[in-house]
């Protein structure tokens, strides 16, 4: 059970996937289209999968870098590194969403807007369920579940197995959305997935390379089986059932995707995390432009779903690059 530093492209092109995933779901974000019918069933089925796949993969790259079994100093230093790479940008862009929201409120449309300051702050760290920044979740739950692991795992001995019992248990209790503990508990099963995945890591990709085209069908299957039955199953069933082949399904998709899909996801690999804390604002940002022209219902809706892709992952793509240009500039001015 050896641990690597390299980067995994399957993993990376999986969390790129599942992101794509999330901007796409954000395109409504309260107020449906007057008469459009037919994005919310699609928005049910991607919302079954995507987010557990990107826990999976975020377990499963946890595994592979040896911070899951950290200890001692070791322990230490994923502490100050996982809170330097995601308490930081979550407090950052979270702050920065709740004052944009608020300013921009008075002069354009703006959803989740914050009735004031004060009480956005507190929805963004005490009713999460009524963030002003709901993106940042991701990152508050991912450093949750990546300081917990490894004295979870040094208290069992390594035993992931019970992990994902317990992560099996808390995706069945009622937690209130306090603090983020519900999405806490909706998304251990499958980091706790991720990690057991991970651990048998060869093998796992062995067994999902030999049984791709089979996976991918039961995917698919299962899917359809969900839109078929509708409101008949509860979310979280129905999550469940997605979710049990879509993790190995898309991961070994992942491994082996068409040239063109792993070109773009390759190309989106360092906009990944950018793109996702900043889909929303870009999204509001056009939409809100948009809304003072053109009418928010079905016919005009194909026309609002291209351009509030294009700005939802064009927009934080730009920012990112206008960002690093001169900070790239100054390292080679230094370094001459």
């Amino acid at each position: 059970m050896g641990h690597s530093s390299e980067r995994r492209l399957d993993l990376d092109r999986g969390k790129d996937l599942a992101i794509l995933l999330v901007v796409f779901g954000h395109l409504v974000a309260r107020a449906d289209p007057t008469g459009l019918s037919w994005y919310e069933p699609i928005r049910a089925l991607i919302y079954a999968f995507h987010i557990p796949f990107l826990f999976y993969l975020s377990g499963y790259a946890a595994q592979l870098s040896g911070g899951a079994d950290a200890t001692g100093a070791a322990y230490a230093r994923l502490l100050r590194r996982r809170a330097h790479r995601l308490l930081l940008p979550a407090a950052l862009f979270g702050l920065i969403i709740l004052i944009g929201k608020y300013l921009a409120q008075p002069i354009m449309h703006v959803d989740h807007a914050p009735a004031s300051l004060l009480g956005g702050l507190s929805d963004l760290v005490w009713h999460t369920d009524r963030s002003p920044a709901q993106s940042v979740w991701y990152l508050i739950v991912l450093f949750v579940f990546a300081i917990v692991t490894p004295p979870l795992l040094t208290l069992w001995r390594g035993r992931v197995c019970l992990l994902v019992a317990l992560g099996l248990l808390l995706f069945w209790l009622p937690v209130p959305a306090l603090v983020y503990g519900d999405r806490i508990a909706a998304n251990a099963l499958f980091f706790a997935i991720g990690l057991f995945a991970g651990r048998q890591d060869t093998d796992w990709c062995v067994w999902i390379d030999r049984h791709r085209r089979s996976l991918v069908v039961l995917f698919l299957c299962s899917l359809l089986l969900v839109f078929l039955l509708n409101t008949e199953l509860a979310p979280k069933s129905r999550m469940l059932l997605v979710s049990a082949v879509a993790l190995p399904a898309l991961h070994a998709a992942m491994r082996h995707p068409p040239r063109h899909v792993a070109r773009l996801l390759d190309w989106m690999t360092p906009y990944a995390l950018a793109i996702y804390l900043l889909n929303t604002v870009f999204i509001g940002l056009a939409k809100g432009l948009l809304m003072t022209s053109l009418p928010w219902n079905a016919p005009w809706f194909p026309l609002y779903a291209v351009v509030l892709m294009a700005a939802g992952i064009g927009g934080p793509t730009a920012m990112t690059l206008l960002i690093r240009a001169p900070l790239m500039l100054y390292a080679r001015k230094y370094a001459a």
